[in-house]
């Protein structure tokens, strides 16, 4: 029983760790970009019937665009939501319990392969990646739990094949190949275990060459089968890439992008060093696009150069800072931006599993700076009780800081508003804020749940964020057309408006929402032609949307042209038969030109169609009554008390 206990203590510390550092996120909301996975996804909300739909889809769609192919992380969503419906409480609970089964599995792999070491060495390696905040965007937010499954599944594979390795039993290697699929299905940022696999069973067993092969075949297989596979019954991909995202997809220079590159390292190595601040996004202009001029790239070029000699040169030993410092590079490798552009130049997501490689490094710099070797198997009490002094002086901050990080992912607009005094230099952080602050606005003066004044102060906040964005990227689409969206429509600064709305035209001339913008702000300053014009584009892009026709009606009406305004109106009736618009419209018409009887045929039509108005129902009620009509005075009437005791009822 002792024994037992002793087996399992770990798994409840790490467990137990795991919820005091993440525990907070149990009352969090959604927030960055779960919407485009859990957050109201139309697939996920299928539950478990949405499984053959999961696996014949992209990860996500937004805005016409393809985003990946990720089937496993949608599949635990859709799971999730058949149990417990759209809950984001459960989903972080998730996300707690894989982010403390990868610390489990890890401290257990790193006994295994670790066993010529003392055994305090895995204990302090994991100990100091559990902790460490460069962690609190993958754990906190849910849209991330791809990154937490693919290193989840990649570490499985890892035992498997380490497995496979000691037993030689074909079953290990069958589990190994089905964890990597899960791991790369999950996302491809399990490709970099190709090559670390091979590094483990090179460093940590007596593996001949040929096996190493042998499994490096065997898990390539795999990959090309993930990766390709799935091309064949999916709709082609497109991921939209833009500039302030990443300017470097657009700047094919070597020297730039290697220059960029190992600034991007030297940025990733502070993170882990000292993970402060964190941010939700960096992006452009977060990162500058250097040359090799830039002082910190020039360090960078000869840190990173050094250190990969250093670790080739004692290779042979097998030197476990050698593994360490091989393995962060190879992780690292994907996001530098070298070898290709990263989405956003930089995220703490994409050193995920490169802190593993610094963790290493770390913790033998612990046992260094006592004199302890960390293949010593044996430590005195007094070196062991100092070593853990060490590792309590360096645990409490990263403790403090994870935890306090943890609420700041509350949900949205906590996130922005929290970060975005240090990502001044990010467009797309500035417009990202900005556009929450729009929608909370939105909402505010929709429900009447904020004053004027907090009103006027948030728009002025969601302003100045946009202009700032602009500031940094003048061409960016969202702010330009937001702004124009601002004075339009809450602020009536027409004027003002109309240069924001132009540009975003320019940038894109398929938005129906900037021509309706930018003739409604032509037709309030009565330049009528303007807005006729802008109407008809708005119609151009989108045919069967029937608010511009509806605006085209009023502004011919209104202008003295009748017959223009029955057109447009008779338009709406061929594309929309149900809706009652166009039968209110011309009741208004017909009346303002004393056309009674007619006024009244259209507003009878209008409630045919839709007899829940009842300002209408009342209107038409004390219309026949007026004409003695005594049967459809009554009829109106009751319709009219039905609606309003409807009304009541909801109230």
């Amino acid at each position: 029983m002792k024994e037992k206990f002793k087996k399992y203590l770990p798994v409840g510390i790490i467990l137990i760790f795991s919820f005091i550092l993440y525990g907070n996120t149990l009352k969090n909301e959604y927030s960055l970009d779960d919407d485009l996975v859990s957050y109201n996804n139309p697939t996920i909300q299928k539950g478990i019937g949405a499984i053959p739909e999961i696996f014949t889809s992209f990860y996500s769609q937004k805005e016409g665009y393809n985003y990946g192919y990720r089937p496993i992380v949608k599949l635990t969503y859709a799971i999730e939501y058949q149990l417990f419906g759209q809950n984001p409480h459960i989903s972080h609970f998730i996300n707690i319990l894989i982010y403390a089964f990868i610390c489990i599995l890890l401290f257990y792999i790193l006994k295994r392969i670790l066993k010529r070491y003392n055994a305090l060495f895995p204990v302090i390696i994991t100990a100091l990646f559990l902790a460490h905040p460069i962690h609190t965007e993958v754990v906190c937010s849910l849209k991330n739990r791809d990154e937490l499954l693919s290193f989840m599944g990649s570490l499985l594979s890892l035992l498997f094949i380490i497995k496979y390795i000691e037993k030689q039993k074909l079953t290990y290697i069958c589990w190994g190949l089905f964890f990597y699929l899960f791991a790369y299905l999950s996302k491809s940022s399990a490709l970099m275990f190709l090559a670390i696999f091979p590094l483990v069973l090179y460093f940590f067993t007596d593996t001949p060459p040929k096996k190493i092969i042998y499994v490096f075949l065997s898990v390539f297989i795999v990959m090309i089968l993930a990766r390709y596979g799935p091309k064949l019954y999916l709709p082609s991909y497109e991921r939209h890439k833009l500039f302030f995202e990443n300017p470097l997809f657009f700047d094919k220079n070597i020297w730039t992008r290697s220059a960029t590159g190992f600034y991007v390292l030297i940025f990733y190595l502070k993170l882990l060093l000292y993970p402060h601040p964190l941010s939700f996004y960096y992006g452009y202009d977060m990162i500058p696009i250097v040359n090799w001029a830039n002082g910190w790239v020039i360090f960078s070029f000869i840190f990173h150069l050094s250190i990969f000699v250093y670790a080739i040169r004692r290779i042979k030993e097998k030197y476990i800072l050698s593994f360490a410092i091989l393995f962060y590079l190879v992780t690292i490798s994907m996001f530098s931006n070298i070898v290709k552009p990263a989405m956003g130049i930089v995220a703490e997501r994409y050193i995920f599993a490169t802190s593993l490689g610094f963790c290493i490094v770390l913790a033998y710099f612990i046992l260094r700076i006592l004199k302890v070797k960390p293949d010593n198997l044996h430590i005195s009490k007094t070196r062991r009780y100092k070593v853990f002094m060490i590792l309590i002086i360096i645990l409490i901050p990263y403790c403090v800081k994870t935890i306090s990080r943890t609420k700041v992912w509350k949900d949205y607009l906590t996130l922005y508003s929290d970060d975005i005094k240090h990502l001044t230099n990010s467009a797309k952080a500035n417009a990202l804020y900005a556009g929450e602050l729009l929608k909370d606005t939105r909402y505010a003066i929709l429900t009447k749940s904020k004053s004027n004044v907090d009103v006027k102060r948030d728009l002025d906040l969601t302003i100045k964020h946009y202009k700032q964005a602009l500031k940094i990227y003048p061409d960016y689409f969202a702010p330009l057309h937001n702004l124009g969206y601002i004075y339009c429509t809450f602020l009536k600064k027409y004027k003002k408006a109309i240069p924001y709305l132009k540009k975003s035209l320019k940038i894109n001339p398929e938005h129906y929402e900037g021509y309706m913008n930018l003739a409604f702000s032509y037709e309030k300053l009565n330049k009528n032609n303007e807005a006729i014009k802008y109407y008809k584009k708005a119609i151009e892009i989108d045919p069967q949307n029937i608010t511009a026709y509806n605006y085209l009606g009023h502004l011919y009406h209104n202008s003295g042209n009748f017959s223009k305004a029955v057109e447009y109106n008779k338009k709406i009736m061929a594309i929309d038969s149900l809706t009652d618009i166009p039968y209110i419209n011309l009741g208004k018409y017909y009346l303002a030109r004393s056309d009674t009887i007619r006024a009244i045929s259209y507003f009878e039509k209008a409630i045919e169609k839709n007899p829940k108005s009842y300002v209408l129902c009342n209107d038409l009620s004390d219309y026949f009554r007026a004409k003695g009509n005594m049967a459809k005075a009554e009829y109106y009437n009751n319709l009219s008390s039905q609606i309003n005791g409807k009304n009541a009822q909801l109230h």
